[in-house]
């Protein structure tokens, strides 16, 4: 009996034994199944990890290369003309019409038909990124190559990003053509070599990836960190009023009209109350807006409020907002183009603008035109001349020396107890240079950082050497500017002369006042100042002359100033002869590179000259004052046809001059402000006929235009990937991890230098 139960017992226990025997045998086979797919899945997030860090690579190097061959052009073309001043572009647009994509550069494409040298060819292969799909089916939409909204849009009336074809072959159009990457760097292949293939260690020509890019213009778009102003109500066009006035007098990129761009092709403009909006988002705290996005708005008078000050700060180099705070807000800026085209998005504004805006913008605040081995490395401030006040003050004669060469020396009260009586001598400046210490009978030589009048000389003269034959002139026209910035009612204490006397080492320069209560016939008692009068007088006036009597808004206002010729007295009526900034060959063009109202460098908010973008000029142009005495504006026709007149004036614009034409940009890029004159000619007629309405394109473009920098967006997409030993074609590529960068940069032509870049990650 014991022993049949000890057996139930051992049976009991077997079976136990074997039940959990089982259960860690189901335990370990799902804790092994786990396992391998955890490491399955591992194995795939790694290798999918690899080959994301493997295109990032590819990617970055890819933009390291494209900005390499842009340095390389630079160096390859040393001597800079119209013809090297912009970037080579592919295709090369007709002479003088406008290209069917204004902001596209080049881009990598086969057979690269790019004029090399100066410029480097793409390397890519005979295999499209758009057309070709890849053997795993992927390729790059045109939308997507378009998410930037820098290429036209083909429908104006949606969001989408779909862009134009027109102006390209089918089936490729302006899609870019891959740069295929082997073991040996990016190699050109124009048929399939099986060579792609073979990852034997010793290939140098396998393939480890490839990448596509673009290169678009964005310096010469408008900085919409900086670029646009909230619009009143009525029109600044029909109301005058203080911001009008302070658009009129231009000076900064802030006082663009962006409501004169024509976005689409039957001429629709934005929409002021939208463009409102997002400049009081922008400018949050300067405008003191309230509202709840997306519907902001700025103070009722945006005359009154501080935006006017923001934007005409002398030193704002504008590449990081204001510090001043509104609410527990302040401004912002677009640290991406993304971020503004999700504004666009937010606000409900035309997606059509956004071919003509950038975010990113750069230059130095550094001159082109030169003559001689002058160094010169910055522009002279226009402020500046607020120092050149009668009878000094003690803590302002060092600087006046420095940046004017100039000492004041009081005047002497005249003495009737002599026969004859001696009249008063006026109290005024002696040139002596910003070294010396007695008068200078020339204007002498300089190495590097001239004085004002050096600088004027140099301008002017295309010298930099010691010059005894313009010292005359040179002063007299000095003189004129300062008495054009000045309020006119400083004067002399002594003679109560408003009009800057300047004494050299031979003689006297003249500025000119309308007004000089000094001026013969003197006023009673007489003589005046009595008892003998004064010695020497004001020149005489000139009745259409005209006068600013403030300080200057822009370096294209030193256009008012009378430009005397060797001579006792200036030009009479009813045509004085002024500094000339209207005419293509005009001597006193250089003017225009050398002085400046902002004194920021680097600054952001300065345009490419070059732009091929009427738009871009239009906005620039419209609501400038092209009268002083009627305050006449340049409205929205003007401004598009100064910029680029249609027919029946096709050769008439500041950017396109078809046919017989020869001055616009197109035709001949601008080296430098120099040129200025050039596209005020080339505007013709547009904006007015007299000398002052032509000028205002000095006046506008001078002060906000720039030619040295390159201004580029560098799109790139790459992927990682191979070629299958099954792969017969270059399309067949297997893709297997992709990256897209945009990377905005500004070089120097003149340089190379890279003044600035920024690296923007595109996630779709």
């Amino acid at each position: 009996m014991n022993l049949l139960i000890n057996r139930r017992l051992r049976q009991r226990q077997d079976g136990i034994a074997i039940i959990i025997v089982l259960a860690f045998v189901v335990l370990l086979a799902g804790i092994v199944v786990a396992y391998l797919s955890r490491t399955s899945t591992d194995r795939q997030v790694a290798h999918g990890s690899f080959n994301e860090t493997k295109a990032d690579q590819l990617a970055r190097s890819a933009l390291e290369v494209v900005v390499s061959d842009l340095k390389q052009e630079i160096a390859n073309g040393p001597t800079i003309t119209s013809s090297t001043v912009m970037p080579q572009r592919s295709p090369t647009p007709a002479p003088g019409t406008t290209p069917a994509i204004p902001n596209l550069i080049r881009r990598s494409v086969r057979s690269d038909a790019i004029p090399s040298p100066p410029a480097v060819r793409s390397r890519a292969s005979a295999v499209n990124s758009t057309s070709d799909a890849s053997i795993n089916g992927r390729s790059v939409s045109f939308a997507r190559w378009n998410s930037h909204y820098l290429v036209p849009k083909a429908n104006t009336g949606d969001s989408s990003s779909d862009p134009i074809t027109t102006g390209f072959s089918p089936p490729n159009y302006w899609a870019p053509d891959w740069v295929i990457v082997t073991r040996n760097g990016p190699v050109v292949f124009d048929v399939w070599n099986y060579a792609l293939a073979d990852a034997s260690p010793t290939n140098s020509n396998y393939s480890i990836g490839r990448y596509a890019y673009a290169v678009y213009d964005e310096g010469g778009l408008l900085d919409f960190n900086v670029a646009g102003y909230p619009y009143p109500s009525p029109s600044p066009a029909v109301t005058p009023s203080a911001l009008v006035t302070n658009i009129g007098r231009k000076g900064v990129i802030g006082f663009a009209d962006l409501t004169a761009m024509k976005i689409t092709g039957g001429g629709s403009t934005p929409n002021p109350t939208t463009v409102t909006k997002m400049v009081a988002w922008r400018n949050y705290a300067t405008l003191k807006s309230s509202g709840n996005f997306p519907n902001i708005s700025p103070t009722p008078d945006p005359a009154a409020s501080d935006f006017v000050n923001y934007v005409l700060s002398i030193g704002r180099d504008f590449r990081t907002v204001a510090t001043t705070s509104y609410n527990n807000r302040t401004d912002q800026a677009f640290v991406s183009r993304k971020e503004l085209i999700e504004l666009f998005r937010s606000i409900g504004g035309s997606f059509n603008m956004l071919q003509f805006l950038g975010t990113f913008s750069r230059e130095r605040n550094v001159p082109t035109w030169q003559a001689g081995t002058a160094a010169i490395t910055q522009r002279f401030s226009i402020g500046n001349l607020n120092l050149i006040r009668p009878n000094p003050g003690a803590a302002q004669t060092a600087d006046i020396q420095e940046y004017f060469g100039l000492q004041w020396v009081n005047g002497t009260p005249g003495n009737g107890g002599t026969t004859p009586p001696t009249p008063a001598i006026p109290g005024h400046w002696k040139y002596i240079g910003a070294t010396g210490a007695t008068l200078q009978d020339r204007i002498p030589a300089f190495t590097s950082n001239p004085e004002f009048f050096q600088l004027l000389n140099y301008a002017m003269n295309s010298t930099n050497a010691d010059d005894m034959i313009h010292i005359f002139t040179t002063l007299s026209i000095g003189a004129a500017i300062i008495d054009q910035y000045d309020d006119g009612t400083a004067a002399d204490p002594t003679t109560g002369t408003t009009t800057t006397m300047m004494q050299y080492n031979g003689g006297w320069a003249f500025g000119l006042e309308n007004t000089d209560p000094a001026r013969p016939p003197s006023p009673a008692p007489s003589p005046f100042p009595p008892p003998a009068g004064m010695s020497p007088t004001p020149p005489p006036a000139i009745s259409t002359y005209v006068m600013l009597n403030r300080p200057f808004r822009n370096v294209g206002e030193f256009g008012y100033a009378f430009r005397t010729a060797p001579g006792p007295t200036p030009t009479p009526s009813p045509n004085p002869k002024t500094l000339d900034f209207y005419t293509a060959t005009s001597p006193d063009a250089p003017i225009l590179d050398f002085f400046t109202y902002n004194t920021a460098s680097p600054r952001a908010g300065i345009v490419n000259l070059n732009t091929q973008n009427i738009a871009v000029i239009a906005a620039i142009l419209k609501g400038a004052i092209t009268s002083e005495a009627s305050s006449s504006v340049v409205g929205q026709a003007a401004s598009n046809n100064a910029a680029a007149s249609p027919t029946p004036n096709p050769t008439i614009g500041i950017v396109t001059n078809a046919a017989t034409g020869t001055e616009g940009t197109l035709v001949k890029p601008v080296r430098g402000r120099a040129d200025m004159p050039r596209l005020a000619a080339a505007a013709g007629t547009t904006i007015g006929s007299s000398e002052e309405a032509k000028e205002t394109i000095a006046r506008v473009l001078a002060e906000v235009g720039q030619t040295r920098t390159w201004g580029l967006i560098i799109d790139v997409i790459a992927q990682s990937g191979r070629y299958p030993p099954t792969a017969t074609g270059l399309a067949d590529f297997v893709v297997e991890g992709e990256k897209r960068y945009w990377l905005h940069v500004a070089i120097d032509r003149f340089t190379g230098e890279i003044i600035d870049q920024q690296l923007e990650a595109v996630y779709e």
